[in-house]
């Protein structure tokens, strides 16, 4: 499914470029990818943000990556994502950051046949469909939005404006596979 996706490098106020290449998969943020869609995009602001859709089944928590290359990781509450088709999802956020104050604002939700889900129940739909030998679809969704800890409001912004930019351009089926139906 991640290769098959149809997200287009232009929309609105976005231009995007192909990063999966750009990726050092020797970093252990990293170092669970077999399949990736990885795309760079930048507004006519100069803003710019990571669009990642992996596998959800070589998913694990971006607490456990970025925590891993030495950031320090703060839990924020849920942010409500309404798109302008009408359709709603919650995605988990955080902000992972260095002593310097610099960093990034993680947006990210898991969906698994069109619904999203949260951890606990990612892992049981996995046993699931491992124990029943059943074909999954299973889609990890992040953005990674450079931020500082003192303004996390204008990224969380930024995030809802790609996505209701990006959404009505991807494919119906493709589109409930990514935001859920």
């Amino acid at each position: 499914m991640v290769s098959k996706l149809e997200v287009p490098y232009r929309t609105g106020n976005w231009m995007g470029k192909d990063s999966s290449g750009m990726l050092n998969l020797n970093d252990l943020r990293y170092n669970f990818i077999s399949r990736v869609f990885a795309r760079t995009y930048a507004n006519r602001y100069g803003e710019n943000l990571l669009f990642l859709i992996l596998d959800a089944g070589n998913f694990h928590n971006p607490k456990v990556c970025f925590g891993s290359s030495g950031y320090q990781i703060k839990d924020l509450p849920d942010l409500g994502i309404q798109l302008d088709n009408g359709r709603k999802l919650k995605a988990k956020v955080i902000y992972a950051g260095k002593p310097d104050g610099e960093g990034f604002l993680l947006v990210y939700w898991i969906s698994i046949n069109k619904n999203v889900v949260d951890w606990t129940q990612q892992k049981i739909l996995q046993l699931w469909y491992s124990l029943f030998n059943k074909d999954k679809v299973g889609l990890m969704v992040r953005l990674d939005i450079p931020a500082k800890e003192n303004n996390l409001k204008e990224p969380l912004k930024l995030a809802l404006e790609f996505f209701n930019e990006i959404a009505p351009h991807i494919p119906p089926e493709q589109a409930d596979y990514i935001f859920g139906k």
